[in-house]
């Protein structure tokens, strides 16, 4: 039987999640009979099983001076050193200054704040550069929302957000392409199904070699 933490809020299906440390989650309705609960795990065991090798095989991302950093498909190293928190990119070197330079969780938070600033203009430059075709059948442009997430890339609400990983940023920029397209076309097919593929093929005939991308892992935040 596999150990799950069973999380309970006010939704209507079940979610399934295994955390970066392994552990697995499972976010179901209030009133979810366990013995559901416990029959939805065991069906996607060998799921679990496979995140969870998948989580452990990913390198870790350390915080500290001279440690690599993954920035749109390329390397830069870490200069940490002590001053007023800025960061700052010059070629292959991503210049970190904090006032403890020894305090990892000070260095990720400002390289993660930088990365916050970055993101927005260069995902609403993939959108706006993939959006003119989903214009013309009259859609409207979705807005713009940048998140941390554990188990997705990016996600299309009906209430008109487009959700984007920030890690998206750490892969070259054919990924992120990839993603918001993939997206995009979620404004005529909500679903996986045939017409959403067909319109994929379309419009970025080469998106499974993009997906690979993202398949590859890089490290563990």
């Amino acid at each position: 039987m596999t150990d799950y933490q069973l999380i309970r809020s006010k939704r209507r299906s079940l979610e399934l999640r295994v955390l970066e440390d392994g552990r697995v989650q499972v976010r179901a309705p209030q009133r979810a009979p366990v013995r559901m609960v416990q029959a939805f795990v065991d069906s996607r065991r060998q799921w679990i099983a496979d995140q969870q090798q998948r989580q452990a095989s990913r390198p870790r991302q350390r915080w500290q001076d001279g440690a690599k950093l993954a920035w749109r498909g390329e390397c830069l190293q870490m200069d940490v050193c002590e001053g007023r928190t800025r960061v700052t990119l010059s070629g292959p070197y991503l210049s970190v200054r904090v006032s403890d330079p020894e305090d990892e969780a000070a260095v990720r938070a400002a390289v993660e704040s930088w990365m916050r600033r970055q993101a927005k203009p260069v995902f609403e430059d993939s959108i706006a550069r993939q959006f003119d075709w989903f214009e013309q059948q009259g859609f409207a442009l979705p807005t713009l929302r940048i998140k941390k997430m554990r188990t997705r890339w990016g996600s299309l609400s009906a209430r008109g957000y487009i959700n984007l990983n920030m890690a998206l940023l750490h892969y070259p920029p054919e990924a992120l392409d990839y993603v918001v397209m993939h997206e995009l076309c979620h404004l005529k097919h909500m679903d996986h199904g045939p017409g959403f593929h067909g319109l994929m093929d379309a419009r970025m005939p080469d998106w499974r070699e993009r997906k690979a991308i993202l398949e590859q892992p890089l490290f563990q935040p």
